[in-house]
């Protein structure tokens, strides 16, 4: 699929390959079992529901498929709001048929299952094109009821084979399911950059198929053997620079990198995409890299954005259409200007126009009419803009005929030169709508001790997979972090950050917690909490992470997050918290806002609109006083008791 925007920042790099000595290498291949898992069509920037109407309709839709990988499986149910006898017939690019699903009679709906690992794939994508099939359908007018079949819950099986890993180049194969960091038990600060940064590309590198990334300082964990579809990759101190493939060949395979100081960094920049694959032998290093950072844009083309739609209309057909907030590159955003430009059949005769929709407003309208132009400005509503946002455009066509043939339609293409406009800012929705928007591409880390730097590494591969760009963590301290303004993810007690006098909505001590909101309330929940955080302070987004007592708390609340579709996405307010009985809750103490329910979806819905919908603003805070507050309360209690 095609990447939405340019790659952020590109990397000279000068490898020198170097042939192994200690390590013969057997003619024999050793291959590891294959593995596959079901992605979701949102996921993969695709609405998960497909509606066809009328017979001899068709539907072309695409989805990547990474190199090293087959889409073997297409899932999801089928169904009919009116009884349609007839087929769905299923076939590539080039017309071959993969595969046939029966319409159930009257309007159940039915689990299907297509085989599509025949289905040509060109530059890492694949198509099929969807065609609704009848039996003896002889209406050719609009005024009969035409068949009409939906497919929901849309999945695509990936699978893959991976030979046990001999060299650098085929450590990583096109799909997996997990990858863990390994660090010592005491990493210096430049291994833990080094492994942060690491995260964040392997992320960006198997985006949109959803591996686990995780840092660990657990020697035990970190020896993880390469499994069906697992790898270990150890970043440690090491007089060269370098990265090797450490037991080549066998189940218990690692890939070493090694260095001092910025040394690390570098050897990890190999990574930035897949040129790690030109180091075919089992040692390679990074002599040097250079990178051009990726500049902040304000405006940028639909075309740019990746965004795309057209549809043939007669009576009402509606399109979707959103961006990827990270693409600016500005951070947080609090305003989006359209302007959309579209050509159309002219229009003359009947009635013809174009309405759009976004945050559950109506922003603009048109007639559209013989010109066949369409060129519309209008803004998104404030309390609409999140790190996905989108809008709706509802098309209508009445022909001046009464009973107008089948083929009396017009054609609506949306033109990729039209635009969005930015303006960076937090007067938005707030919470966990803006995550990864105000942490693109640069923001601030810091943790309170080098084990926590696993749940750092979750958040981290979390945002990475919401976002189109390459995220870049810096590691500092708390009290540095705090002073700046830059999106920060924080990991430690939330004591440490009433200390540096920032106010989080939920203010945990021991088992005491302070809640914000409406009413204000001081709670001994007598046990432990895992809580996660998103919340503006000082025109900057804090995401904060506290273990607590129990760090399998904050396990499990990010692990809540992993489950979830959409991750970040789909969660509404500012707080996710797991008691000590396992329950996550999800709560909207000061932003976040509900969301409102969501438009029909359609073809070309991109995964990063079908939340975009929402109310709610982030209320102000006066931080100062909140703690000093809250500290008084406390030592109100400490008294009385």
């Amino acid at each position: 699929m095609r990447s939405l925007i340019a790659r952020a920042g590109r990397l000279a790099v000068a490898i020198a390959l170097v042939a192994s000595t200690a390590l013969t290498l057997s003619p024999t291949v050793h291959s590891i079992p294959g593995s596959s898992t079901d992605v979701g069509w949102t996921q993969l920037g695709l609405s998960n529901q497909l509606e066809l109407v009328g017979v001899e309709r068709t539907a072309d839709v695409q989805f990547p498929v990474p190199p090293g990988v087959t889409a073997t499986r297409l899932t999801g149910r089928i169904g009919s709001v009116i009884d349609t006898p007839g087929r769905v017939d299923i076939l590539d690019r080039e017309g071959t048929f993969l595969g046939s699903i029966p319409i159930p009679p009257g309007i159940d709906s039915v689990p299907f299952a297509v085989d599509i690992s025949r289905s040509k794939v060109v530059d890492n994508v694949t198509r099929v094109r969807f065609a609704l099939r009848g039996r003896g359908d002889d209406r050719t007018d609009s005024c009969t009821s035409m068949p009409a079949v939906t497919l929901t819950e849309l999945r695509t099986t990936y699978s893959g084979e991976a030979e046990l890993p001999r060299t650098v180049a085929d450590f990583l194969p096109g799909y997996l399911e997990r990858i863990t960091v390994a660090l010592g038990p005491d990493p210096g600060p430049d291994e833990q950059q080094a492994a942060l940064t690491l995260v964040a590309q392997l992320t960006r590198l198997y985006r949109p198929i959803p591996v686990r990334i995780a840092i660990t300082t657990d020697i035990n964990l970190g020896t993880a053997r390469a499994g069906v579809a697992q790898r270990t990759i150890v970043v440690r101190r090491g007089d060269t620079a370098g990265i090797s493939v450490d037991r080549a060949g066998t189940p218990e395979a690692s890939l070493v990198i090694t260095g001092t100081g910025d040394e690390l960094e570098r050897q990890v920049s190999i990574f930035a995409d897949r040129r790690f694959e030109l180091a075919q032998t089992p040692d390679a290093s990074v002599d040097s890299t250079s990178a051009e950072v990726q500049t902040a844009s304000y405006t940028a083309t639909f075309g740019q954005l990746g965004m795309a739609a057209e549809s043939s209309v007669l009576g009402m057909s509606m399109l979707y259409l959103g961006f990827d907030a990270t693409s600016f590159a500005v951070g947080s955003i609090d305003n989006a200007r359209i302007r959309l430009m579209a050509n159309h059949t002219p229009v003359v005769s009947g009635d013809a126009s174009v309405l759009v929709r976004s945050g559950g407003a109506v922003v603009a309208s048109h007639r559209l009419d013989e010109s066949g132009l369409l060129d519309l400005s209008f803004d998104v509503p404030r309390e609409a803009v999140s790190s996905s946002t989108g809008f709706s455009l509802e098309l209508r066509y009445n022909p001046q005929q009464a009973c107008a043939p089948l083929t009396d339609r017009i054609t609506f293409v949306v033109d990729p030169r039209s635009t969005v406009s930015v303006d960076p800012g937090n007067a938005n929705r707030g919470g966990f709508p803006v995550l990864p928007m105000a942490f693109s591409p640069d923001f601030d880390v810091s943790v309170d001790r080098p084990e926590n730097l696993r749940f750092a590494s979750q958040a981290i591969n979390l945002m990475g997979q919401q976002t189109t760009t390459t995220l870049r963590p810096r590691l500092i301290g708390l009290t540095e972090a705090s002073q700046r303004g830059t999106g920060w993810l924080m990991v430690g007690p939330s004591e440490d950050l009433a200390t540096a006098g920032v106010a989080p909505p939920m203010l945990s001590t021991g088992t005491n917690v302070n809640v914000e909101g409406v009413p204000v309330t001081d709670i001994d929940i007598k046990g432990p909490l895992g809580v996660v955080q998103a919340f503006t302070h000082n025109d900057r987004v804090v995401l904060a992470l506290d273990a607590g007592d129990d760090p399998e708390l904050l396990d499990e609340s990010l692990e809540y997050v992993w489950r979830l579709e959409n991750r970040w996405a789909t969660l509404t307010g500012d707080t996710i918290a797991t008691g000590s009985a396992g329950t996550t809750v999800n709560l909207a103490l000061v932003a976040g806002g509900p969301i409102l329910p969501q438009p029909d979806f359609a073809d070309g819905w991109k995964w990063w609109i079908w939340l975009t919908v929402s109310v709610g603003a982030v209320a102000a805070i006066a931080v100062c006083w909140i703690v000093i507050c809250r500290l008084w309360r406390r030592r109100g209690r400490t008294g009385g008791s």
